[in-house]
């Protein structure tokens, strides 16, 4: 090295500390840790957001059920049903009126619930009539409600509410007791 290159590389020593650049262990072992910190603790609140969103997409799926049920009676002049059972929910043309799906009658649509969602009513029955008016409902009468939640954690559910005979249905934020 000559004079003027030794010059140049202790004033450069010198300003930065004595020290070249980079970062030490222990600059590192405190990066790491606060980002574990964070880590952990936005989990949990990701978790809680995945199941909310679980349930919120099967109140609006059994909306949607609802919706086209109404909307094939009127299309094809037929009384059309809806039935919610357990994990599943059916649309079909009930030409019977006996509430079940028979060989003979069309299954138009059904969807079925995750394992972390509990529909939490007994067998529902919806008819839709011709004119897109519901008919007798089982059981209960209006304003009907079915709660939809989180298998083992109350805190998260959703109502979907039938308000009237010829209301949409809406969803609430949390289960009527």
């Amino acid at each position: 090295m000559t004079s003027s290159t030794k010059r140049t590389f202790s004033v450069r020593f010198a300003l930065h500390g004595g020290r070249e650049g980079g970062f030490t262990l222990i600059e590192m072992l405190i990066v790491i840790a606060i980002a574990a910190i964070l880590a952990a603790t936005a989990v949990p609140s990701f978790r809680t957001m995945n199941r909310n969103m679980a349930v919120r997409g099967a109140a609006d799926e059994l909306i949607a059920g609802v919706q086209f049920a109404r909307s094939e009676a009127a299309r094809t002049n037929q009384t059309v049903s809806l039935l919610l059972k357990e994990r599943t929910w059916q649309v079909f043309i009930d030409s019977n009126g006996n509430r079940e799906p028979d060989n003979g009658e069309a299954l138009l649509r059904e969807g079925i619930y995750s394992g972390l969602i509990d529909a939490q009513t007994a067998n529902l029955w919806l008819g839709f009539s011709p004119t897109g008016t519901t008919t007798l409902v089982s059981p209960g009468t209006f304003p009907l409600g079915i709660c939809l939640g989180i298998t083992g954690d109350p805190s998260i559910q959703r109502q979907v509410l039938f308000p009237t005979r010829a209301a949409s249905p809406v969803i609430q934020t949390s289960c009527s007791p």
